[in-house]
């Protein structure tokens, strides 16, 4: 079955620090125990703006989907981030400033599953050109 693929805790905290701050489905949240105090991710849940400044109940921040963080950079930022397969070899991927047709940054092949070429270019887009 065919799963929705959410940004990593990682990726979340970098769009949370850029202003992204888009009603998600997922968030990530401290989840508080006797034995633990870790990370956890909630999924499927009503859609809510956890990016905000007002944090409930161990709320850290909104946990998007891949797409949905590349079509905030699309329309905000006017980043757009094109990927391409190689024979099955791997991923590599092209960001473009959208505004002047300027690529930004052409990645090395990755022999890695598209999700994680995914989380790799929005890495490295968050950390380097906003």
């Amino acid at each position: 079955m065919i799963e929705e693929a959410y940004v990593s805790f990682e990726v979340a905290k970098l769009l949370k620090e850029k202003g992204f701050n888009e009603k998600c489905r997922g968030g990530y949240h401290y989840e508080f125990d006797d034995n633990d105090n870790s990370i956890i991710m909630f999924e499927r849940w009503t859609a809510q703006p956890y990016n905000n400044d007002f944090v409930d109940e161990g709320f850290l921040c909104s946990a998007p989907t891949h797409q949905m963080a590349m079509a905030w950079l699309r329309e905000v930022h006017d980043i757009y981030i094109v990927f391409f397969h190689t024979n099955r070899s791997g991923w590599w991927y092209n960001i473009t400033d959208m505004s002047d047709s300027y690529v930004f940054y052409t990645s090395e092949l990755m022999k890695c599953s598209y999700e994680e070429a995914v989380e790799a270019a929005l890495k490295y887009t968050l950390k380097n050109l906003i």
